[in-house]
């Protein structure tokens, strides 16, 4: 065996995540160690010359060379979080979350990934998906390319009392919020901007039909993630509430909040924030007693309301 082939198999094993012993090695072609180091060498100018994203180390502690990457990579670590992420979304089925898991995994080394593996490997097994059961993928990716080209669709819709229609939509963007996806749209029956969750499309296709949207109904995701919290159409409103919960909670809860003012105790803070009132007003009421809305006046006749029928269902 020529020099040449030396240095492919030996780079070959370098890029393949294996440790290079030069004594191993030179044992295995019959030769002097000096013709391997040679080979290393070889190796290591070769990457330099081409500038490839690579560093060829040696590891004293290990007796052997390693390739390393010399360009910023994902780490092991943002692999561990994502996986977390992703489990505790419970969003994707059984074959896609396996997908998805082996897909972020092969983003790093095989030894970067034996200790991922068993730090997720109960939460993996125990995992419960939503019941919906839905291959969520390939449809959010084809939805993005929609919104990306701006594209009018025709979907087939199920709504939550299971019935089933065709509505003309301009899709927007596509958020995820407490287990569930959703395609945030223009919709030709309402007029005005709706959200669809995901794996309620059951069929879609393009339309030649245009729609035109004023500037106000035009929707930016990153700027509706400020104001919505739950996905339920509402109007944008400024509210400010008393309350004597944990107040990091509420703030993180409403990424617009600040506190006005707080009581030397600490025990209450009024707090302002601007927000979609009906997905607010689903937070405000899960707080029971630690929250009182003082304005605007409509926000607190309808948070009223609400309690007294509530309150009825119980007398």
């Amino acid at each position: 065996m020529n020099a040449a082939y030396r240095q492919l198999y030996i780079f070959q094993l370098l890029i393949s995540d294996h440790l290079v012993n030069k004594t191993q090695l030179a044992e295995y072609f019959a030769v002097n160690p000096r013709a391997i180091q040679r080979d290393i060498s070889q190796i290591k100018n070769f990457i330099i010359e081409q500038q490839l994203p690579y560093q060829l180390t040696y590891r004293r502690q290990l007796n052997g060379y390693q390739l390393t990457t010399a360009q910023d990579h994902i780490s092991k670590l943002v692999i561990l979080v994502l996986i977390k992420i992703l489990l505790a979304s419970r969003s994707l089925n059984q074959s896609e979350l396996h997908d998805a898991i082996t897909g972020l995994l092969g983003l790093v080394s095989k030894s970067d990934q034996a200790e991922i593996q068993p730090i997720v490997k109960n939460e993996v097994f125990h995992y419960q998906p939503v019941h919906h059961q839905q291959p969520l993928l390939k449809l959010i990716w084809q939805i993005s390319q929609f919104i990306i080209g701006q594209q009018t669709i025709d979907i087939d819709y199920r709504n939550s009392h299971n019935q089933t229609e065709t509505r003309t939509i301009l899709p927007q963007a596509i958020i995820f919020s407490e287990y569930y996806f959703y395609v945030v749209a223009y919709s030709t029956k309402y007029h005005a901007n709706r959200f669809f969750r995901l794996d309620r499309i059951f069929g879609y296709r393009a339309t030649t039909q245009k729609i035109h949207r004023s500037r106000a109904e035009r929707v930016s995701d990153g700027e509706l993630r400020q104001y919505i919290h739950y996905m339920q159409p509402g109007e944008k409103t400024t509210i400010r509430f008393e309350f004597t919960g944990i107040v990091e909670a509420a703030l993180d809860r409403f990424p617009t909040a600040k506190v006005i003012t707080a009581q030397s105790n600490h025990q209450k803070v009024l707090i302002e924030a601007e927000v979609f009132d009906t997905s607010a007003m689903m937070w405000l009421l899960s707080q029971g007693a630690r929250v009182r809305v003082i304005s605007p006046d409509s926000f607190v006749r309808e948070m009223r309301e609400t309690l007294r029928e509530t309150l009825g269902l119980y007398q």
